[in-house]
């Protein structure tokens, strides 16, 4: 497994509270979480960018299950910066991901054409997700579940 540091300070939130188990301050991760990773393309860059993300959606799409939602959109406001926003079914998708070749492959690709990466997590993701994130050197934010809920889309 390799990981690649991308970006500047390492920010990392130290709890991993949720809304379900606050009690205890950890989630066992069973739930689906969003992830938000803030990328700034360097100015020369842009289309590689966006040509190696198209093909690391592509490539997640058919390999990884567990990811709901995966989408690459542009900052309207800085032609630089893009996000993606990504939905995993609970942590263990999460953990295939970071494992997942064609991940590390477009890691390896897109680090030398940023400026920053950043991820920011939202809602109840596992301490052992959290930790494999950290390992990874992005500069990570865990935004603690105050309170809400998650809707059952089964019928």
């Amino acid at each position: 497994m390799k990981y690649y540091l991308i970006g500047f300070v390492l920010f990392i939130s130290a709890s991993v509270a949720s809304a379900d188990n606050h009690e205890s301050g950890v989630s066992d991760g069973s739930k689906p979480f969003v992830l938000i990773a803030r990328m700034q393309s360097k100015l020369d860059s842009v289309n590689d960018v966006v040509e190696l993300s198209r093909l690391a959606d592509k490539a997640v799409k058919a390999s990884e299950p567990g990811m709901l939602l995966h989408t690459f959109e542009q900052d309207p406001n800085d032609p630089l910066g893009f996000v993606w926003t990504e939905v995993y079914a609970d942590s263990s998708a999460l953990i295939f991901h970071l494992e997942n070749p064609p991940l590390q492959k477009y890691l390896n690709d897109v680090s030398p054409l940023l400026d920053s990466f950043t991820v920011e997590l939202y809602g109840s993701v596992s301490a052992e997700a959290v930790q494999m994130l950290r390992a990874t050197g992005t500069p990570t934010t865990l935004y603690e579940t105050k309170f809400g809920y998650i809707r059952s889309l089964r019928p």
